[in-house]
């Protein structure tokens, strides 16, 4: 009776669902030039989400919200300071001119059902510029979903919400207008 016992709470154990590890690690590739020479700037990135749940799973009127297991506004500015600095732009924290990019969605919404999952991918950031003369500000997004049979597999909820970053933030990068405005 014992093992019995023993059994049934062991297979259940095993069919319980842990929360996941969730990790959003976008990279950018851009081409080094000098486009950004003789610009001085210190980067900044915020967190402006209402919550910290990257991963949002509803099963039903269940709903399960999971933050990213890395520093995610710490690993988006580690990827700007090295995209612009491949640019030829000066970073430090020291600088008087401060670009700040607030992270206002950053989320796989994630729909799941006996047979299905749906899940709806949001992105947008905010680029702010600050300096004497003035100030720069300007919003990117970027949306997308997939859809698969049974349950969620978190890896590929975790790319294809990297993947969304990348593109983001390879807007932003590409946009001349905020470049212009630190030129000037």
């Amino acid at each position: 009776m014992r093992r019995l016992i023993f059994v049934s709470l062991l297979s259940l154990a095993a069919c319980s669902n842990p929360v996941p590890s969730f990790i959003v690690a976008p990279q950018v590739f851009w081409t080094q030039s000098n486009q950004l020479s003789n610009v001085a700037i210190s980067i900044n990135v915020q967190d402006n989400r209402p919550t910290e749940g990257t991963l949002i799973m509803r099963d039903g009127d269940k709903v399960n919200s999971y933050p990213t297991s890395n520093n995610l506004p710490q690993q988006l500015q580690q990827v700007l300071t090295d995209a612009l600095t491949q640019q030829g732009a000066q970073v430090s924290a020291a600088e008087p001119v401060v670009v700040t990019v607030q992270i206002n969605q950053l989320e796989a919404n994630a729909e799941l059902k006996t047979v299905e999952h749906v899940v709806k991918n949001n992105v947008e950031l905010t680029v702010l510029i600050e300096r004497n003369s003035g100030s720069f500000n300007k919003s990117y997004s970027g949306k997308s979903s997939f859809s698969g049979p049974f349950k969620l597999d978190t890896a590929v909820a975790e790319r294809e919400l990297r993947v969304l970053t990348e593109q983001v933030l390879a807007n932003i990068l590409r946009d001349p207008s905020w470049q212009d405005f630190l030129r000037n």
